[in-house]
């Protein structure tokens, strides 16, 4: 099974989680990495895609994994 996650980037801005009810403020690469691994995934590389150019200057992060069936 393949799993794709496309997420933010971890970032500090603060007045997302009212705009857009974000409980998190994205993830950190090692962070989502370390979550995958943990739930039995293997192949995991994870990339930043985008960066909005205007502020707050949101960063796109794609993780892709496998996990063995």
């Amino acid at each position: 099974m393949k799993m794709v996650v496309l997420d933010l980037l971890q970032h500090s801005f603060e007045e997302a989680r009212e705009l857009y009810a974000d409980v998190w403020l994205g993830f950190g690469e090692c962070e989502l990495a370390a979550m995958l691994e943990k739930a039995g995934f293997i192949e995991i590389d994870t990339a930043v895609v985008d960066r909005e150019s205007e502020p707050p200057n949101f960063q796109t992060l794609l993780a892709v994994a496998r996990k063995p069936v």
